[in-house]
């Protein structure tokens, strides 16, 4: 009875050892098809790096990434594919000032791969390096004020950024501006940060460097408002034996609260008092009336004193 069961315990393990080496073949002749399999990738953005004189010289027209095509063995790709391990160079190292046609050139790829750049040049441009420091404008779109407030005071900080550039687009240097790309309604003091651009006479954007490329926007917000004389207007008339003495109102002026455009087309507000309901000194409470398009009046009511005397 043991020396069945060290039988088959022998049987099984000699089994096991076949299945095993078995199964290990298969995945060779799996890996050795992959090897012998040919294949091809596009891989896109692929940061391009730029060898040249950076101290005195500005380069322009190169762009900032280009596709790269490789082929091979398919697992060779794949490996290269999600590595992403090599670099993308332009040479320009060797290069005077002028207009260049050059190839991009790939390093760091198995050498049994073939690689295209896309594009396969750059025409680009060397130029003197000019530096300038220029005052920085920032610019606040009017529609991002929400309803009934206006902006009253915007600053940057810092007031100066250095650009650098070719001398032909430094001396097209026309305006600096901070433009703020969030879209959200106005209604508080707030800061926010802005990206600088550099444009000629035309809002054409140069090709600039400019350092801080950022900077940070304040803008001091509150409601809109305009201070109004109040105006006091009769109608009716008084009892025969009643003379009108005079109208003081408790407040001369009230403040009102809305859009900047309909405020600046309001000019007094009349406050109504009927002399056919006097027959003696009367003081009145008087709702101000709040004119169209305005959100708000301060005060929204006036005290109104009739006098008025025994002819």
């Amino acid at each position: 009875m043991l020396e069945s069961k060290w039988g088959l315990r022998i049987i099984s393990f000699v089994l096991a050892l076949v299945l095993f080496l078995s199964v290990n073949d298969i995945f060779n002749v799996v890996s050795q098809e992959q090897l012998s399999q040919e294949d091809s990738v596009i891989i896109r953005d692929v940061p391009v790096e730029t060898v040249y004189d950076k101290t005195n010289l500005y380069l322009s027209g190169a762009p900032q990434t280009v596709d790269v095509k490789i082929a091979g063995p398919q697992a060779i790709v794949k490996t290269a594919e999600s590595m992403q391990d090599f670099n993308v160079k332009l040479d320009l190292s060797r290069d005077l000032v002028g207009d260049h046609k050059k190839k991009f050139k790939v390093e760091g790829l198995s050498d049994k791969l073939d690689y295209e750049v896309i594009p396969e040049t750059a025409n680009i441009t060397l130029a003197e390096k000019v530096s300038v420091t220029n005052t920085v404008e920032a610019e606040v779109n009017p529609g991002r004020l929400a309803t009934g407030y206006e902006l009253i005071e915007k600053k940057v900080d810092p007031t100066q950024v250095t650009i650098t550039g070719s001398s032909d687009e430094i001396a097209k240097v026309a305006y600096v501006k901070a433009t703020l790309n969030d879209n959200t309604k106005l209604s508080e003091s707030t800061t926010e940060e802005a990206e600088v651009g550099v444009f000629d006479n035309n809002l054409n954007k140069l090709d600039v460097t400019v350092k801080p490329a950022k900077v940070k926007v304040m803008m001091e917000v509150q409601p809109s408002f305009k201070f109004v004389k109040l105006v006091p207007v009769t109608t009716g008339t008084l009892p025969a034996d009643l003379k009108l003495e005079g109208i003081t109102l408790s407040v001369e002026e009230a403040k009102l609260q809305g859009k900047r455009s309909v405020l600046d087309g309001i000019g007094d507000i009349e406050i109504a008092i009927n002399l056919d309901t006097i027959t003696t000194d009367t003081t009145l409470d008087k709702q101000i009336p709040l004119p169209g398009d305005v959100s708000k009046v301060d005060p929204d009511k006036v005290t109104v004193k009739v006098d008025v005397s025994k002819k």
